[in-house]
């Protein structure tokens, strides 16, 4: 009997451990990334220690080893990349001056004037107006980071197709002038064959034009120093 209360009482722990396991893999998931002091469970004014503790203990609960559940690992490292941030002592400086700036915030916000908030002390539904804020502040600063992260993508993609078509423009000149150099020796023959030819033409023309100028003068004087004997051979008497 006493064997069999302690099979039930272990697979009792078995049950709860698992139903744990899984329940906080879920809560790991659902927390914003942008808020790793909610992923890791803990508030903004623990310890660096004990961040560092809250992280042993829930990543030996959620380890992909340990729990049965199809997002386990993706939830182990949500958990260890919010621990690292947390353990940053600069980027921790950094949220915990956001979450100030979301406190003030609300703070001012008509409805926590009046309250023990202004205090220090407004309660569970403070702090969480306080968290919603710092979400809405860091969703904020990471909307205007992608916006930059692609005005900077779009400019040097403006400035890589300059370069691109610069590129292109100095590979269309050395070609040009290579396709210039290699056609020298066929335009200086062609030059020559083209003077020479303008040569022989200059020259025929001019033998046309002069035995089209002597041409009737020199038949007529033929004729007429024919007539006359002019010429002739002298006979001796």
């Amino acid at each position: 009997m006493g064997d069999e209360a302690d099979e039930v009482d272990k697979l009792l722990k078995s049950d709860s451990m698992h139903l744990s396991r899984t329940q906080e893999v879920d809560r790991v998931l659902s927390e914003s990334p942008l808020d790793p002091f909610a992923v890791l469970g803990v508030t903004h004014t623990t310890s660096a220690n004990d961040i560092r503790l809250a992280y042993r203990n829930k990543s030996r609960l959620i380890h992909p080893d340990k729990a049965v559940h199809e997002r386990a690992r993706e939830a182990f490292e949500k958990l260890k990349r919010a621990e690292s941030e947390l353990m940053d002592d600069a980027r921790r400086k950094t949220i915990l001056g956001l979450m100030d700036e979301a406190r003030r915030e609300v703070t001012a916000q008509p409805r926590w004037q009046n309250s023990e908030a202004a205090d220090g002390d407004g309660g569970e539904e403070f702090e969480a107006a306080v968290r919603e804020k710092y979400r809405a502040i860091m969703v904020d600063i990471e909307w205007r980071r992608r916006q930059r992260a692609k005005q900077e993508m779009a400019a040097e993609g403006a400035a890589k197709a300059q370069a691109e078509e610069e590129a292109a423009r100095r590979r269309r000149k050395r070609d040009a002038d290579k396709e210039w150099e290699d056609g020298r020796d066929e335009r200086v023959s062609s030059w020559r064959d083209f003077v020479a030819a303008g040569a022989t033409k200059k020259k025929e023309k001019k033998k046309k034009k002069r035995r089209k100028d002597d041409g009737p003068s020199s038949l007529a004087g033929d004729s007429t120093n024919a007539r006359l004997g002019v010429g002739d051979p002298v006979q001796k008497p």
